[in-house]
């Protein structure tokens, strides 16, 4: 069940957004463009994560799913530029396989982060946002499991 659930998450990357609408324009039409608006979010998805090798010693690493969920508001600093403060939180990690002292080991790590992302907004049309930033995280938690003797 838990392997369906991720897979229907990855296939759907859940972003929601809660906005007002004003429904009177100058023409008395309806105003579709929100990107002068100031926006309030949620966000749900996965997380893909591995690691690497560079040294060459005698370890396989296979990438992890983990959950990420979060809220974001998206502040306008004009039609085309904004900001988009994040609160998120994300699960990341790996497991590996190896040789140590001639036995066999399994390990996998999953750590959990407080990411916190301030991004800039680039909005060249109301149905595309281009957002890139730095991002702060806090490790909140990390759970590491051993296993002899496995393949």
């Amino acid at each position: 069940m838990k392997k369906l659930i991720i897979a229907f998450m990855a296939i759907t990357m859940v972003t929601l957004n809660g906005f007002t609408q004003d429904s009177s324009t100058k023409d008395g039409g309806s105003k579709t463009d929100f990107r002068e608006r100031l926006m309030l979010g949620a966000k749900a998805g996965i997380n893909f994560s591995n690691v690497y090798d560079s040294e060459g010693e005698q370890f396989r690493t296979d990438s992890k799913f983990g959950l990420a969920a979060g809220l974001f508001v998206a502040i306008p600093l004009g039609k085309y530029i904004g900001l988009q403060p994040e609160l998120q939180i994300s699960q990341k990690g790996f497991q590996a396989t190896g040789i140590l002292f001639n036995s066999t080991y399994s390990f996998t790590r999953t750590t959990t982060y407080i990411d916190v992302p301030l991004l800039f907004a680039l909005k060249p049309s109301e149905f595309i946002t281009i957002l890139a930033g730095p991002q702060y995280s806090y490790l909140i938690n990390q759970k590491d499991v051993y296993g002899i003797g496995s393949t």
